[in-house]
């Protein structure tokens, strides 16, 4: 199995030098991060001391491509620094992406095998190829059809089980689902850009595989978005509304809604300026009690780039979340930006008159500079402004901690091999 890596770059290699006229390359990732974790995702008790940890990423990309055939293979490994010891060689390398696509005409393909996969904002799919340190790719059967026009249609379907089974088994694998379908669509319309999406997931439930063929949740989102954003224009915005509907994987009946608006506004060439709002309503306790599940599931989406980088609310309340927020946002050319940020968080849902709603506010400072094609370099501070509310939610009520804040550093490399 060592050998497996090697033998594929040797067949890309050879496939380059032999091959003529046909697109092969080899790239890859080295990405380092270091963070200082006092107080990430929920407040830290004052009787512990933060953390500083570092990641590393590697990724190799090979990629082929003829005119009517692309593949790629993406191999990944993911630690955090001295989960080995210096004399230990295990590793946990593996296959992030492995798929391939045949074009039966150059507006109609299909692509099978595990892919990334990211539609829109990336709030219901996200590859979380910038941010997470494994990644989000699913096995799966993808259908395009991509005219000329900008019409877009895309219909994905997969089917998942947790090994070569003789027969039908209960799917009970993390962070997953027994079988997803899923419909998409965009078009230009005018100056503005429309999609809508359908997705279906299917989850397993029970712990005896007799009968697990019947023992099925359906969970459906549907929705759209509507944005417009123009280098023309010193205004841009982008609206976002989904439903979902059906039943969750514990068998609740499912009602819930996310409703999102982002504006921006381009005050000089080097300047802009954010608002926003984004809305997911929540359970109150007598709904809960009755079978109802009304707090809005955010899917496969992107959790650190939305509703604040310390990923307080990566994982919605049950009272639901509301996100007032303003960036402001400095780029004076293609290489260099710099963001802050501030959030101000409320529960959605409905809470006895003596609760307050409001959860807390969290600020977010964040620097890109890229020094070439392969080489770049982002760091961040971020601080949470808890209160008691907080504290019920997090569990930490009576219970002295630090004041929340986390900083990071990160260096990505990208060398081209071939």
């Amino acid at each position: 199995m060592r050998f497996i890596p090697f033998v594929l770059i040797g067949c890309f290699l050879s496939l380059a030098v032999v091959v003529r006229g046909q697109e092969a390359g080899i790239e890859g990732e080295v990405r380092s991060r270091i963070e200082y974790r006092n107080g990430f995702r929920k407040p830290l008790a004052d009787t512990l001391s933060g953390a500083t940890v570092a990641t590393l990423r590697t990724r190799i990309n090979l990629n082929y491509a003829t005119e009517k055939i692309k593949t790629l293979i993406i191999l990944q490994d993911s630690r955090t620094y001295g989960q080995t010891g210096i004399n230990d060689t295990k590793n946990s390398l593996g296959i992030f992406e492995a798929w391939g696509s045949y074009l039966f005409t150059p507006e109609f393909s299909a692509t099978l095998g595990r892919q990334a996969i990211e539609y829109d904002d990336k709030r219901l799919f996200s590859a979380s190829k910038n941010w997470g340190n494994t990644g989000k790719a699913h096995d799966m059967l993808l259908l395009k059809y991509e005219s000329t026009t900008g019409l877009k249609l895309h219909l994905g379907s997969a089917w998942n089980n947790s090994g070569e089974h003789e027969y039908e088994k209960i799917y009970t694998v993390a962070q997953s689902y027994k079988a997803l379908t899923y419909l998409w669509f965009a078009k230009p319309l005018g100056k503005l850009d429309f999609s809508a999406i359908w997705i279906n997931d299917v989850s397993s439930y029970g712990t005896t595989d007799a009968g697990s063929s019947s023992r099925r949740t359906f969970r459906n989102t549907l929705g759209g978005n509507l944005g417009l954003k123009k280098a023309e224009l010193p205004f841009a915005f982008y609206a976002t509304a989904y439903y979902q509907f059906g039943h969750d994987p514990d068998r609740r009946r499912l009602s819930a809604c996310l409703l999102a608006l982002n504006t921006q506004y381009r005050f000089a060439e080097a300047w802009s300026l954010t608002a926003g709002a984004d809305y997911f309503s929540g359970t109150s306790p007598g709904r809960k009690q009755e079978g109802i599940n009304n707090t809005f599931n955010k899917l496969y989406g992107s959790n650190h780039s939305f509703n604040g980088s310390m990923e307080y609310w990566s994982t919605l309340p049950e009272g639901g979340l509301t996100d007032l927020y303003g960036t402001l946002l400095f780029r004076p050319d293609s290489k260099f930006n710099l963001s802050l940020s501030f959030h101000s968080f409320a529960l959605a849902g409905k809470l006895p008159e003596s609760a307050s709603a409001n959860i807390g506010a969290e600020t977010d400072l964040t620097v890109n500079y890229i020094l070439s094609p392969h080489f770049s370099i982002q760091g961040g501070w971020s601080a949470y402004f808890r209160n008691r509310q907080t504290d019920v939610l997090k569990e930490q009520t009576g219970i002295p901690t630090h004041f929340p804040h986390w900083c990071y550093v990160m260096l990505t490399f990208r060398p081209r091999f071939l």
